[in-house]
């Protein structure tokens, strides 16, 4: 009896021996091992390559004295702006316009006292002024290069104003349909706008795209601005449009009627705008700046 007792406990010791050394062998295996860090080793640096800024000689060039040449007369080339990329910035070259040549006045004419009956025309009277030629009298009324003026025709200085004159009539026209722009279904042309911009701009492009310079208004130097009021539909189409005042010349006139009529649909309205129709008050203004130019205000 108690030698299987004492067997029993040396093979419980046993089998525990076993399962510790099992479980101490599985554990170093199993157990990750730490990594060797590897430190950079220092790198050495000789300070005795560096130069010295401090010591460092002074170019010579900058002592030397500028030699400065005697002023003389010398041509410059003329600079010429290069012409821009878009529509409106293009300027057609066109012949200068001939200034009219301005009629000299007639001399009026002083008729020479006629001599009494019987009395003889001495020599001194005849070769009294010599090498003087007697003058013709004019004819009355207008000369024959004078044109007659019209009542119809418009004035030479609405057909041919300057630029700021230009600028003061399309001011002026901006002050007039001021209370129409006010509803708030009407607005001028302003490219900026945070609403219409884009619309606008599409506008502005479609213009562009055929609105020409009536060649016989340039070349008589004929200039005007055209205010035109301009209505489109949900669509982006023009449905009416109509002259506010006209420019003073029909040529003028007409090329903006057939601009607007054959522009096409320009593309919708905005989001935030919920009405049927929209209007527009654009001025089409010709102007002779080194040539033909246009611009759509």
């Amino acid at each position: 009896m108690p030698d299987k007792y004492v067997e029993k406990s040396f093979l419980y010791l046993v089998a525990l021996s076993l399962l510790l050394h099992v479980g101490l062998f599985a554990l170093i295996i199993l157990y990750p091992q730490a990594k060797p860090v590897l430190r950079q080793e220092p790198i050495m640096i000789d300070l005795e390559d560096i130069p010295d800024l401090r010591q460092a000689p002074m170019p010579t060039d900058s002592r030397r004295e500028v030699r400065r040449q005697a002023e003389q007369p010398r041509r410059v080339p003329r600079e010429m702006a290069p012409r821009g990329d878009r529509e409106r910035d293009r300027i057609a070259s066109l012949p200068p316009v001939a200034k009219p040549i301005p009629s000299r006045p007639a001399v009026p004419y002083q008729a020479a006292p006629q001599p009494r009956r019987g009395e003889g025309v001495g020599p001194s009277a005849t070769n009294g002024r010599t090498g003087e030629i007697p003058v013709r009298e004019a004819p009355r009324g207008g000369g024959i290069l004078k044109p007659r003026a019209s009542a119809e025709a418009p004035e030479l200085a609405q057909l041919m104003p300057s630029a700021q004159r230009l600028a003061k009539i399309e001011e002026s026209y901006r002050k007039k349909y001021r209370d129409d722009v006010a509803d708030g279904d009407t607005k001028f042309l302003d490219t900026d706008d945070i609403q219409f911009g884009s619309f606008l701009r599409r506008f502005e492009n479609a213009i562009y795209g055929v609105w020409r310079y009536p060649q016989e208004a340039a070349r008589l130097g004929i200039e005007g601005v055209t205010p035109v009021k301009i209505t489109f539909n949900r669509s982006g189409v023009i449905v009416k449009y109509e002259i506010l005042q006209s420019s003073g010349s029909r040529i003028l006139d007409d090329e903006v009627l057939r601009t607007l009529r054959m522009v096409g649909p320009v593309g919708p309205f905005p989001r935030g705008y919920d009405r049927d129709e929209f209007h527009l008050i654009a001025f089409f203004q010709y102007g002779i700046v080194r040539g033909a130019s246009r611009s759509l205000r």
